[in-house]
């Protein structure tokens, strides 16, 4: 059903509380309108103040309202020491040859820490940050997705990246999330980084998550794949698990799913 202009509208700013930004084309298809009726729609929120055209899209005005992810220095300093023994205990996973995948989270670019002089891979991602990282090292060829740049996260997003993925074959993806559980599979918290993750997963052989015990058990917006594509859940033992934490990671390991637990000084 076509909605009414107002209801339009409205219905965009909700997309826009749930996405960074929204491109015309996917508004377009969205409310099956024309896109020169979606640049209407948005020359009339933009006298509004309501939100800000940027290159072939729009996003909000007002950020205030939002619920976004912690910006990137925040959670570079969350959970650290966690992320960094997951990390040495993911990097076993990782052999000379191979295709592999970091999303833009914070545990992938610890990761791509450890392998930088150590392996010779391919790294497809959308982190700017990973990519500076292992820029400097001559044995590993980086593959930079091109996308819309997310200034919290200093990440790639868009509708570009599963077209541009099309052409490659992943051997194994490295990814983080906002929330895990096996009920409700791999959850994050926006739609867009989301979405990125999806279309990476899609390309890749195997999965491998990285998760460190603070999102075990939990749930979060947008679902991003079940827990049956994972191939290997890394995560931590630094704080002894709640119930609901063990039995999380018993249902994964009873369906099959190995489960790498990493300890302090590993």
């Amino acid at each position: 059903m076509v909605l009414l202009p107002t209801d339009r509208r409205e219905a965009i700013i909700d997309i826009l509380k749930t996405k960074d930004y929204a491109e015309i084309s996917y508004l377009s298809q969205r409310f099956q309108v024309s896109e020169m009726t979606i640049r209407r729609d948005i020359e009339k929120m933009e006298a509004e103040n309501k939100v800000s055209r940027v290159y072939g899209g729009v996003r909000l005005k007002e950020m205030s309202d939002r619920e976004f992810e912690d910006p990137i220095e925040k959670r570079k300093s969350t959970n650290t020491s966690e992320k960094q023994a997951i990390a040495q205990e993911a990097v076993n996973y990782i052999q000379d040859g191979d295709v592999i995948a970091f999303d833009a989270s914070t545990s992938a670019y610890e990761l791509s820490r450890m392998i930088k002089f150590n392996k010779s891979v391919t790294v497809v991602t959308n982190n700017i940050n990973i990519a500076v990282e292992l820029s400097g090292d001559p044995e590993i060829t980086v593959i930079l997705l091109g996308g819309f740049v997310r200034r919290t996260s200093l990440s790639l997003i868009g509708s570009s990246i599963p077209k541009y993925l099309e052409s490659i074959y992943i051997d194994k993806a490295f990814i983080s999330c906002k929330a895990l559980n096996y009920d409700d599979g791999v959850t994050d918290s926006l739609m867009d980084e989301g979405e990125a993750k999806q279309a990476i997963i899609h390309r890749s052989n195997q999965l491998f998550m990285l998760a460190d015990h603070s999102k075990i058990d939990t749930l979060a917006f947008f679902k991003i794949c079940p827990a049956t594509r994972i191939d290997t859940l890394f995560t931590d033992g630094f704080a002894p698990f709640t119930t609901g934490q063990q039995e999380c990671i018993n249902s994964f390991r009873e369906n099959g799913i190995n489960v790498v637990i990493a300890e302090k000084n590993a």
